[in-house]
């Protein structure tokens, strides 16, 4: 014999085969027909299904629920199956077997969101007793609930737009907290009065749960509404525009010194007087480097607000989308004008280096006799020492 390899094909077989099916108790038993090799029969029988069997009268006793194929949904539904959908599972009286069948029954479709949403559940749970068998909800001492996955058949009714209920309020990572407290006031609510609630209960409830949460959630949302979110985000900007422009305001006195140091330099300077020429070109050095230091603060300082800017960006751009693409164009201004006020330090700092640069070239010209004589008596040791060698 060659029986089916798994215990629940291997059940539907033995409800198919044998004849004066009746089921006694806890188990089905019949009688295996003359056509089939009674011993390989049993043989091949799965021993966890397998109760009893008698060679003389043919007989074979089997527990197909525990290979999950029941006569109905409400022997289905006891134990486990009320909070986890088995991998494999028949229900004769439907014709349905779960992953394999083409259409699903409403009654299935039914239970199978009964327990999709007592998943969801479990995740929102203070604690979850027993791998889950219990669920505790609770806000005060005063205020909680222990929620269990008891119902019938009867009891189960479809639950409309729950997928979309599932990704909004418990999947969707947005406001996850809130949502988890708003799941768990909404429960609170509808079982007040009550310590100890069945899923049946919520599943008759479903509507009013789903608008409870709906509603708390959209009355929470209220206060984090796009004008608010773009208004406080504008008048941040508005400070960080100012913060920009004071890193130029703090220095704007030093500023107006560049020319003036240019204009002293060119006006000091005095042929073949060096110790007045050096005395000047040294002051004029200090205050470029003294410029260069309040440049790289103010640099710094630019560089700071920058990084806290693109902190912020971060942030609106993690908000769903339809928020994100209407607030990120209000950084483009306040971007423009840190790119500015980098290229106007950088040019700060260029210019500081130049007043130096042609202060010291207004020396070298005020002395380039001395330097010219200087280079010409250098130049004939040089010559004299190459002769000599």
């Amino acid at each position: 014999m060659n029986l089916p390899n798994s215990p629940h094909d291997c059940a539907l077989w033995l409800l198919e085969q044998l004849e004066g099916l009746r089921n006694v108790g806890d188990h089905w038993e019949g009688r295996l027909p003359e056509t089939y090799d009674f011993e390989g029969v049993v043989s091949e029988i799965p021993r966890n299904i397998l109760r009893a069997s008698s060679a003389n009268e043919r007989r074979i006793e089997f527990r197909p629920t525990l290979a999950g194929v029941f006569q109905n949904l409400a022997e289905f539904l006891e134990g486990q199956n009320r909070r986890r959908v088995p991998t494999v599972f028949t229900i004769r009286d439907l014709g349905y077997t779960h992953g394999s069948s083409q259409s699903t029954p409403t009654e299935i479709q039914n239970y199978l969101d009964a327990v999709k949403l007592w998943t969801k559940l479990t995740e929102f749970a203070e604690y979850a007793k027993d791998k889950g068998t219990e669920l505790l909800f609770i806000q005060s001492f005063d205020s909680q609930v222990w929620l269990v996955p008891e119902y019938s058949a009867d009891d189960l009714a479809p639950l409309p737009q729950l997928d979309e209920f599932i990704t909004q309020y418990f999947d969707d990572k947005h406001h996850r907290d809130q949502k988890r407290n708003i799941v768990r006031a909404a429960l609170l609510e509808i079982f007040k009065d009550q310590r100890r609630a069945k899923l049946a209960e919520l599943l008759k409830m479903y509507r009013d749960f789903f608008d409870r949460v709906k509603s708390s959630y959209a009355l929470y949302t209220s206060d984090f509404s796009f004008e608010r979110l773009k208004s406080e985000v504008s008048q941040q900007n508005q400070e960080d525009t100012l913060r920009l422009n004071k890193t130029l305001s703090e220095i704007q006195n030093q500023l107006l010194a560049l020319p003036a140091a240019l204009l002293a330099a060119g006006a000091g300077i005095k042929i073949g007087e060096w110790h007045v020429n050096l005395a000047i070109l040294a002051a004029i050095g200090l205050y470029a480097w003294f410029m260069q230091q309040l440049v790289g603060n103010q640099k710094s300082s630019v560089d700071a607000i920058g990084s806290e800017i693109a902190l912020r960006k971060k942030k609106i751009a993690a908000q769903p989308i339809e928020i994100s693409a209407d607030v990120m164009p209000l950084f483009d201004a306040l971007s423009g004008r840190l790119h500015k006020q980098k290229w106007v330090l950088t040019q700060v700092s260029f210019g500081t280096w130049l007043v130096f640069s042609i202060s010291v070239a207004l020396v070298a010209h005020a002395h380039s006799k001395e330097l010219t004589k200087g280079l010409s008596f250098i130049d004939q040791i040089l010559c004299r020492i190459g002769g000599a060698i």
